[in-house]
């Protein structure tokens, strides 16, 4: 009888005794991992898969170092030439907990974000504009958590990583070119996580440009006349497309279609009058060489000038003007200044002669010439050599009165009576 009690006894002490490690998990100790939304798979097979026993419960992870207990059912996450300092650091534990947690990750934090923060300072991640995966909670999206062979441990280098999501912005079909900037990746303009200023710009647009560009901002910034887009809140960005173009410059449009965004409505002139430049070239059957060929920046500084209508060199804005030497350099850019400096004209200087008689010279090159605009278009006109049917004098339209024959012309101005002159037989003045 003692026997069989003694084996019926140890039979019910076996059958209490719960598996290996399953009493770890018990209401009576670590009750907590029961509370876990997702318990690590280790957890629920035996505490024995991670930990060895030194003593009346005492454990210790085996083996010693993290990294190694962790790589025998992970692969390892320390391949890339920039590791994690966190990893490095303090393993695998400073971001997951190794029994369970919230997420299937096993996080030590609820979300992604919240983790990162504990080490990252989060106000450098607010900002009136924050980036899309940023106000997400998605940094992985952008960053590898444990390594990677590039740079602050980004999936991609830049600006691949960015035109994943930014395709509008890939160079890399070569059918358009890549502003220069764009070679040392998008963050040199803009702040990947959060800015003050509009599309995570690190700064205002004129004030980024001119870290690359000073010369051409200090040029616009200090110019007496201004070009209006230039100095507007969008400054550069209203003619220059910041990440790349198919047109020379990164502009939006070529020259002169751009100019003609804004250029094709009525506009003061130097003296005062409306005019709309682009219905004048639309018109116009004789069209000057320069504007002919939509070279607007042959007479115009796009970014700004120190003389009127923004030019690129002098040239008179009114109806009067004293010649000098540098009065008309805008004109003398292409024309030979003999054009209007010889009195006799005997190499064929001008056309506009009488025999030898330089009318030019007679008109311009005096205290009180007549600066080119009065007889000539300069854009466009519907005469040969750019001649004006009519020319602006106070609110009055001069008649011009030119009549052109096979070896000179008339005029018939406002300004005085019918002139001829010929070039061969030269016409004699009452």
């Amino acid at each position: 009888m003692r026997s069989g009690i003694f084996i019926c006894t140890c039979f019910i002490i076996m059958a209490f005794i719960p598996a290996r490690g399953e009493n770890c998990i018990t209401s009576k100790c670590h009750s907590n991992f029961k509370k876990m939304r997702i318990l690590h798979s280790p957890v629920e097979d035996g505490c024995d898969s991670c930990h060895e026993e030194t003593g009346k419960h005492k454990f210790n992870p085996m083996p010693d170092h993290i990294q190694e207990l962790c790589y025998q059912c992970h692969d390892s996450v320390e391949e890339g030439k920039h590791i994690h300092p966190a990893i490095s650091d303090d393993g695998c534990l400073a971001c997951h907990n190794p029994h369970g947690g919230s997420t299937k990750e096993l996080l030590t934090e609820d979300t992604v974000a919240a983790l990162c923060f504990t080490c990252h300072d989060q106000d450098n991640f607010t900002g009136k504009h924050v980036h899309g995966p940023v106000e997400a909670g998605e940094c992985t999206d952008c960053h590898n958590p444990h390594s990677s062979d590039h740079a602050s441990l980004l999936k991609k280098e830049q600006p691949a990583l960015c035109t994943d999501c930014h395709s509008d912005k890939d160079f890399s079909d070569g059918k358009r070119h890549m502003h220069s900037a764009l070679e040392d990746g998008c963050t040199e303009c803009h702040s990947p996580h959060a800015s003050a200023f509009q599309y995570q710009l690190k700064n205002k647009p004129g004030k980024i440009c001119a870290d690359c560009h000073e010369d051409v901002v200090n040029h616009a910034a200090q110019s007496k006349v201004k070009h209006a887009p230039v100095v507007d809140k969008r400054t550069c960005l209203n003619c220059h497309d910041p990440h790349g173009s198919k047109n020379d410059n990164n502009l939006y449009k070529n020259v002169p279609e751009l100019c003609f965004g804004c250029h094709n409505k009525a506009m003061p002139g130097p003296d005062g009058r409306q005019f709309n430049v682009f219905r004048i070239i639309k018109n116009g059957t004789t069209i000057h060489p320069p504007v002919e060929d939509g070279e607007c920046g042959s007479c115009h500084n796009p970014h700004g000038s120190d003389i009127n209508s923004i030019l690129t060199a002098e040239f008179p804005a009114r109806f009067y003007a004293p010649f000098k030497d540098n009065t008309y350099a805008l004109c003398f850019q292409c024309h030979d200044e003999s054009l209007v400096t010889t009195e006799k004209a005997e190499n064929d200087e001008t056309g506009f002669r009488n025999g030898t008689r330089n009318l030019h010279y007679l008109h311009v090159d005096r205290e009180k010439g007549r600066s080119c605009r009065v007889c000539h278009m300069i854009h466009a006109g519907k005469n040969p050599r750019l001649i004006r049917t009519e020319t602006p004098f106070g609110k009055w339209n001069i008649p011009i009165g030119f009549k052109k024959t096979k070896t000179g012309g008339s005029c018939s101005p406002g300004c005085h009576k019918t002139y001829q002159y010929d070039r061969i037989t030269p016409v004699k003045r009452p």
